[in-house]
């Protein structure tokens, strides 16, 4: 990966103890101020610098209202204070390794303040480490309540997309982050492009497959040999042996309701599933849309998925939620591993009935104000910034 510090500015801010904040029993989790408005996020003037730590401001007293903190949590926010300026230093003196274990350190004694992971994410952006950078950014933005914060957060997460040759998703980022706090950096990155804080691919999508039978589309979706699936060679065995009641997982069978019809193949384990979304065709035939995969995998910090399918005039779409709940990693505190919430999403691809072609895939935060809806023969976008629309003919946009 190519030295890409030069262009961030994460603009880190002065900790304090908020007046009138209420630390928890166990976990006290200490406040931020905001950052300054100088410290918007931008470019970084020279190759060699990064975003200077502030030093952490005296605390503030508790309001009258609010209990004192136990000596428990004094301790907590002490160690806290304490870390986190060690690991802006370390970021400073360009000791990735030490800012790293810092921060992590300040994240013991505070789970969920998002400045510290995001702190954290620009060390190993710096580092050159894109993954775990990737993974304390998005956890950052599930609990990052500042709108500067999370507008920087974003404007980082689009240059390690850039950096990634992910020109749409890097548009998004910007997006996003402009929408959250304008500014000249922001306005640079996006010259020329959509502002719309929603992620639109047209182009290098993978299209359904189109199955003739019966028989082919048990070789195609049903479960594997071992199960008996060779066995029925014929339309109404392979029919009964996709849809029959006596599959274990759905007593019903997949094809009671209406279509398009979602088959799981089973992937490793009984909880974690493979999804195609089926669609029949008129005369004959089905329409085969990848869902990916479902359900939550029993190691650490992924995810859970769901897939659902439905049907707009002659589009199938093929919708995925995305639960981030315990998605990133967080390092390891005591030699023990420890996830933290990911971005919640939900993204929907179109597909062309009567082609199998994929017309458009949408996906945004589960939290975005973004409306997706089919009129008048286009896929329309409208809020977040958006006001998209793909034509769902034979054409492009």
């Amino acid at each position: 990966m190519r030295a890409i510090h030069r262009h961030l500015a994460l603009g880190v801010a002065a900790v304090c103890l908020a007046p009138g904040c209420r630390c928890g029993a166990t976990e006290p989790t200490p406040q931020v101020e905001p950052p300054a408005a100088s410290r918007a996020a931008a470019p970084a003037p020279s190759a060699s610098s990064v975003a200077p730590p502030a030093s952490p401001a005296p605390s503030a007293p508790p309001a009258s209202s609010a209990r004192p903190l136990t000596e428990k949590e004094q301790q907590a926010l002490a160690t806290y204070k304490a870390a986190l300026a060690r690991g802006r230093l370390a970021t400073q003196r360009r000791d990735f390794r030490a800012a790293i274990q810092a921060f992590t350190e300040a994240l013991a004694a505070a789970p969920t303040d998002a400045r510290a992971v995001a702190e954290r994410g620009f060390a190993h952006l710096t580092a050159g480490d894109s993954d775990a950078a990737r993974n304390d950014f998005s956890a950052a933005l599930t609990s990052a309540g500042d709108p500067e914060l999370r507008s920087q957060i974003w404007y980082n997460l689009g240059l390690l997309r850039d950096e990634a040759g992910d020109a749409e998703g890097a548009r998004v980022a910007y997006a996003n982050a402009h929408q959250l706090r304008p500014s000249q950096a922001t306005r640079s990155k996006l010259a020329g492009r959509s502002s719309c804080a929603v992620e639109i691919r047209s182009a290098g999508l993978e299209d359904a497959d189109l199955v003739k039978s019966w028989t082919e589309l048990l070789k195609r979706v049903g479960p594997g040999d071992e199960e008996g699936a060779s066995d029925a060679t014929s339309e109404a065995a392979a029919s009964a042996r996709l849809c029959g009641p006596e599959l274990k997982r759905q007593i019903d069978g997949p094809c009671a309701g209406a279509p398009p019809w979602i088959f799981q193949r089973d992937y490793m384990t009984y909880v974690y599933h493979q999804n195609y979304v089926v669609f029949p065709r008129e005369p004959e035939g089905f329409v085969v849309a990848e869902g990916g995969y479902s359900g939550g995998w029993p190691a650490r910090c992924h995810g859970s998925r769901g897939v659902a399918g439905s049907v707009q005039g002659d589009l199938l779409v093929v919708d995925v939620t995305f639960d981030g709940a315990g998605a990133a990693f967080d390092g390891e505190v005591n030699d023990e591993g420890r996830c933290r919430d990911g971005v919640s999403y939900r993204e929907q691809t179109f597909y062309d009935t009567r082609a199998g072609r994929a017309v458009v895939a949408l996906r945004w935060p589960a939290a975005s104000e973004a409306k997706v809806a089919v009129e008048g023969g286009h896929v329309v976008v409208s809020g977040a910034g958006c006001n998209e629309r793909f034509r769902l003919d034979a054409g492009a946009k």
